[in-house]
C-alpha cells in the first residue's frame, strides 16, 4: 500500500514540476516579444530619423557618466525586488549602456538585489513567504529538494526561467547558507549577458534601419544572438529536467521516511 502511494505521489510531482517551469519559460519570452514589437513600431514611426534619436540618447547617457550606471543599479535592485522581471531591465541596460557596461550594471544589480532579497526573506518576510510556499505544492517541493542538496539545486534553479527574485525569496526563507546562495547567483550571468546583448542588438538594428550599414556585420550580430538563444534554451531545458527529477526524488524520500516512521511508532495499549 505504501509503495503504491509513493509511486502515485512521485508521478504527481513529476507531472507538476514541468508545468510550473514551462509556464515560467513562456512568461520569460514575453519581454523579448514586446521588445521586438516596440523596435518595429519605432522604426516604422521614426524612419531614417531614428539614427538621430539614438545618437541623442547616447549623448545624454554619456553626460551622466558613472552616475547613470549607479542610478540604474539602484533602480534594478528596487524594481526586481518588487518582482519586475529582470529581463526587462537587462534589455534596457543593453540599449542604454551597450553590451560591456550594460553587463557590468546588471551583474552588479543582480548580485546586490539577490542579497537584499535574501535578507528580506530571512528577517522581515519569512512567515509571509512560508505561507505562500505552503499554498503552492510545486514551490513547496522545490524548497524540500533544496534542503537536501543546497548548492546543486540552487545552481540549477538559477539556470531556469523562474523569476530570480522569486527564487531568492524562497531560498532566503528556506535558510540556505549565504555563501552558497551568492555563489549560485553567478549562474545567472550567461542569461543576463544574453538579455543585455538582446538590448544592444536591438539598438544596433534600429540604428542600421536609419543608415547604410554593413549587411555582413548585421548578420554576424544576429547570428551571435541566435546562437546564444539556442545555447540558453538547451541549458534551461537540461536544468528543468534535472530539477524535476531531484524534486521527485526528494519528495519520494520524504514520503518513505514518514511511512517508515509511522510503521515503527509503538502502539500504547489500554
Amino acid at each position: 500500500m505504501h509503495t503504491n502511494t509513493l509511486s502515485v505521489n512521485k508521478q504527481n510531482i513529476a507531472a507538476r514540476m514541468p508545468r510550473l517551469l514551462s509556464r515560467a519559460c513562456s512568461r520569460a519570452s514575453i519581454p523579448y516579444v514586446l521588445t521586438g514589437l516596440a523596435l518595429v513600431i519605432a522604426i516604422s514611426l521614426a524612419g531614417r530619423e531614428i539614427h538621430t534619436h539614438i545618437s541623442q540618447i547616447e549623448a545624454w547617457i554619456t553626460s551622466l557618466g558613472s552616475w547613470g550606471v549607479l542610478a540604474f543599479i539602484v533602480m534594478f535592485v528596487v524594481l526586481t525586488s518588487c518582482l519586475l522581471p529582470d529581463s526587462v531591465l537587462c534589455i534596457i541596460a543593453g540599449a542604454l549602456f551597450g553590451f560591456g557596461w550594460g553587463l557590468v550594471a546588471v551583474v552588479a544589480g543582480s548580485l546586490l538585489s539577490a542579497s537584499v532579497q535574501y535578507v528580506l526573506a530571512q528577517k522581515l518576510l519569512r512567515h509571509r513567504i512560508e505561507n505562500k510556499i505552503q499554498n503552492n505544492p510545486s514551490l513547496c517541493a522545490i524548497q524540500r529538494a533544496v534542503k537536501t542538496d543546497e548548492l546543486r539545486l540552487q545552481l540549477l534553479l538559477r539556470c531556469t526561467p523562474l523569476n530570480p527574485a522569486t527564487v531568492s525569496y524562497i531560498l532566503g526563507a528556506t535558510g540556505v547558507r549565504f555563501q552558497k546562495f551568492i555563489l549560485a547567483c553567478l549562474a545567472l550571468t550567461p542569461g543576463l549577458a544574453l538579455e543585455v546583448y538582446f538590448g544592444h542588438f536591438g539598438k544596433h538594428a534600429a540604428r542600421a534601419a536609419g543608415s547604410d550599414s554593413s549587411l555582413t556585420h548585421n548578420l554576424m550580430l544576429a547570428g551571435v544572438l541566435l546562437a546564444g538563444l539556442v545555447v540558453m534554451y538547451f541549458i534551461s531545458k537540461t536544468a528543468r529536467t534535472a530539477i524535476a527529477r531531484a524534486v521527485a526524488e526528494a519528495d519520494a524520500e520524504a514520503e518513505a521516511e514518514r511511512a517508515t516512521a509511522g510503521s515503527t511508532t509503538p502502539t500504547v495499549g489500554p
